[in-house]
């Protein structure tokens, strides 16, 4: 396993917004400025700083063929 290491970053969300979020801030406090903007600009709507802590993906797939297998007869 080769393990991966990323800058953190932060995230505005908000919970009844129409779009995810998808703006990388590259500090904690240019987030909460953004979120205060954003709350100043929209009043009465929550806006939340989010932090990124982890992140898993799985990218690969392993194939088998077996032989004298038909693809057009379904195998039940």
């Amino acid at each position: 396993m080769n393990p991966q290491t990323e800058q953190a970053f932060w995230l505005v969300w908000s919970p009844t917004g129409a779009t995810p979020p998808k703006f990388r801030h590259p500090t904690e406090k240019a987030a909460t400025e953004e979120a205060e903007r954003l709350a100043i600009t929209h009043p009465g709507t929550l806006f939340v700083v989010l932090e990124s802590i982890a992140a898993r993906r799985v990218d690969n797939m392993h194939r088998t063929t077996y032989a004298g297998g038909s693809l057009t007869t379904p195998p039940f």
